[in-house]
């Protein structure tokens, strides 16, 4: 990732020190399918138009809403898109949201959960520096914090110098085995000028604390949004 063009166009990259979370449960309901599964529900034809939307996926999730309908997430190099179900007289019917990515805005970077080589957890801040809350629900601050530090510093820093209000989406589901327990965790955070998102497995080995969770490969991207 090129980090010296974060810095460069955002003169704020390195003054505030973003806010550690800690990590929150995340709940599962036995009788909703999962991701691969719940995608293949929605019709062939509302498929088909996420993945135009968006372009290249670099994570999605299908999946009831709050209210039970079918939804569904993807954010992709074009844009962030969502679909949900809602019925008009009477009748159910798919509406898609769509915000754009601005053109070679995209950058990457892969995390292994493990600590940092120097030692730190996040970006250093000047002495005094402000700390960066963003205005999550509990839920999104439980699923955040369930990232390593580094993780959650990556997500977070992009909104350092705008508008801290943004939304939050998530998904996660879990595989248990006879010799472990595996997670698979994505989250999304948008606001008006940009995107930062990661996704990733953590596995628990059977019987072990949850301290001894470990993550392999934590795939991040942030991008900034075309203003509307």
């Amino acid at each position: 990732m090129d980090i010296d063009a974060w810095r460069r166009e955002d003169p704020g990259f390195t003054r505030a020190v973003t806010q550690i979370h800690e990590p929150g449960d995340l709940p599962l309901d036995a009788g909703i399918p999962p991701r691969h599964a719940y995608w293949e529900l929605l019709p062939a034809d509302v498929r088909a138009r996420l993945l135009e939307k968006a372009g290249r996926a670099l994570t999605w999730w299908a999946g009831p809403d709050s209210d039970g309908r079918p939804a569904a997430v993807v954010v992709g190099d074009r844009g962030l898109c969502r679909t949900g179900q809602v019925v008009r007289d009477g009748v159910a019917q798919f509406r898609g949201q769509r915000t754009r990515v601005e053109p070679g805005s995209l950058r990457s970077r892969s995390f292994d959960g493990r600590p940092p080589p120097d030692g730190r957890t996040t970006a250093p801040g000047l002495p005094g520096a402000p700390v960066l809350r963003l205005d999550l629900v509990p839920e999104a601050q439980g699923v955040i914090g369930n990232f390593p530090l580094p993780v959650q510093d990556f997500l977070q820093r992009p909104f350092i110098t705008g508008d801290a209000r943004v939304t939050a989406d998530w998904y996660y589901d879990e595989t248990v085995e006879p010799d472990r327990t595996t997670w698979f965790v994505a989250l999304v955070l948008s606001g008006e000028h940009a995107l930062a998102l990661a996704e990733g497995t953590r596995t628990l080995d059977r019987g072990a604390h949850p301290d001894r969770a470990e993550w392999h490969g934590i795939e991040c991207h942030r991008a900034r949004l075309t203003v509307r």
